[in-house]
């Protein structure tokens, strides 16, 4: 039975920043609570524009120990890519870090959904082969990522949500000998990136890939046109409980009950997503799972 929060509302699917509340709880306290509140915290926009609320993230990043924020947004904003990046102190050990997170799809803005769409294979410059439409959007915020990060002078906490987890995974890739040892990526429902050989690009490298029950984005592009993986999932179970990289057949399984048990509980209510598969992708519902993980000093979601 589950006892961990859970959101099906299509709201906070598809418009995550007007939940706000950010940090409201431990979610600083961990490396993992951490990015899966950054990630959220990348969709806060001003409305109707796309563009940043960068007054909003400036004070959330300084009320959790990181200043000096700077927003990197595309050639096409309002539309396109937004990436922010900034400095402070872990909470839990004080250690300085540098943060970059990247905003996932805005399912009003065509640019992501074509940059989602482009899934052809293209060589990646540090070996194997990425998506296309993901090189490209990442590419829209250079040269000026790259200095950014090169500024920071301690290591860098890569991150992002769906097609920003993605974003986060080709900077971690491209940056990683620019920046400190201890860097580390954490994509929170991230699609796949690349072939194989791009995985390897990141072998060793720290780093968390979280994956909520049935997320569908999870599962795209297919593994049958070429893409893998980097690095094992961290699984959240349909009760918001996580585990590393669970056996395949207990996660079907587990994915099977959910599928059902969603439909009980929450197709049939107005204003909710009418399947789990999109629903699992929210958001908050890997907050929700990655700070009860902490609450209860789980391995899973420690630093």
């Amino acid at each position: 039975m589950r006892t961990i929060p859970y959101s099906a509302t299509k709201a906070d699917l598809y418009t995550p920043y007007l939940r706000g509340n950010y940090f409201s709880g431990n979610e600083a306290q961990t490396t993992a609570g951490l990015c899966a509140e950054l990630s959220r915290l990348a969709y806060a926009r001003n409305s109707p524009s796309r563009a940043f609320d960068q007054p909003l993230i400036t004070s959330v990043l300084a009320r959790i120990g990181f200043a000096h924020c700077g927003f990197l947004e595309s050639t096409n904003s309002p539309g396109g890519t937004h990436c922010f990046a900034a400095v402070g102190q872990m909470q839990s050990s004080g250690a300085q870090l540098g943060i970059v997170v990247f905003r996932g799809t805005d399912a009003d803005d065509p640019t992501d959904i074509g940059d989602d769409a482009d899934l052809l294979l293209t060589p990646w410059t540090s070996g194997g082969q990425v998506h296309r439409g993901f090189f490209g959007a990442l590419n829209q915020i250079e040269p000026a990522l790259g200095a950014a990060v090169k500024a920071m002078g301690c290591p860098v906490l890569f991150t992002g949500h769906s097609l920003g987890a993605a974003l986060a995974t080709l900077a971690a890739s491209r940056y990683r000998l620019a920046v400190d040892s201890d860097s580390a990526l954490y994509t929170i429902g991230s699609p796949r990136v690349g072939d194989a050989g791009f995985a390897a690009t990141l072998a060793g490298m720290a780093g968390r890939r979280y994956v909520d029950c049935t997320d569908v984005v999870t599962e795209v592009p297919p593994e049958a046109v070429g893409y893998a993986h980097v690095g094992p999932p961290y699984y959240i179970n349909r009760n918001g409980e996580i585990s590393l990289d669970p056996p395949g057949l207990a996660i079907k399984e587990d994915q099977a009950a959910g599928a059902a048990e969603y439909l009980l509980q929450y197709a049939w209510r107005r204003g909710d997503v009418g399947v789990r598969n999109l629903a699992d992708h929210t958001p908050l519902n890997y907050v929700f799972a990655v700070s009860a993980a902490a609450e209860l000093g789980a391995a899973a979601a420690g630093t």
